[in-house]
């Protein structure tokens, strides 16, 4: 009688750290973008957010460009008792796959959300904090969101503009790498912008700065 061989995969040390050299890179490329300008308002509360839309467009971009797959399957859908004002509760578990396109080699992670609503939205917002947690603690995303906090004690909006705020040290960082070989380069755009030092440039002043150097080179 044949027998029938089964082939069994051994992981690759070389594997995993490709996957995580990868991961690296990623942080690295959002560190760039500097602080995240939330995009989506709740004008019943009057608060700003970091939506589920935006953390798609960011992290599909930067999946693509460092070579990494990206997918999630629900593990778990419990539907729980909801509050006098939101009668509908959800707590749902949900896989989140990382996955190295040129090895194949994954990194999993588990992560669950809870949410409450009026109605049948209760599903949705469960499943979009359990994205947004992945993103934000697998990759120290700070948008000063927390999923935890009740409607009113969300933070109100401010004015504070995007093209405002303060340069980040991170972008800090990565000007002085890129221009630390053309020090007199790095003058003549700061004294484009009327500024004496990075540390004078505004959030948008600093990305725009990083991403005309990069693509110059």
């Amino acid at each position: 009688m044949d027998e029938t061989k089964q082939a069994v995969e051994v992981e690759k040390p070389e594997d995993r750290i490709k996957l995580l050299t990868k991961l690296n890179d990623l942080r690295k490329l959002l560190m760039e973008k500097g602080i995240l300008v939330k995009g989506a308002v709740n004008d019943f509360d009057n608060y700003e957010y970091f939506s589920e839309a935006q953390y798609k467009e960011l992290f599909t971009e930067l999946f693509s460009k460092c070579g990494i797959g990206f997918n999630s399957t629900e593990t778990n859908v419990q539907l729980i008792d909801g509050t006098d004002k939101q009668k509908f509760g959800v707590f749902v578990t949900i896989e989140f796959q990382m996955s190295d396109i040129d090895t194949g080699y994954t990194i999993k992670s588990i992560h669950s959300g809870i949410a409450f609503d009026k109605g049948d939205k209760a599903l949705y917002k469960a499943k979009t904090g359990a994205l947004k947690y992945f993103f934000a603690t697998t990759f120290l995303v700070a948008t000063k969101d927390d999923p935890e906090r009740v409607d009113d004690e969300k933070p109100k909006r401010t004015n504070t503009s995007y093209k405002q705020q303060n340069i980040t040290d991170g972008q800090k960082t990565t000007i002085k790498k890129l221009y630390e070989k053309d020090v007199d380069a790095l003058k003549k755009v700061l004294s484009s912008l009327n500024k004496k030092k990075i540390d004078e440039l505004t959030l948008k002043e600093a990305s725009d700065i990083i991403q005309n150097k990069k693509g110059g080179n």
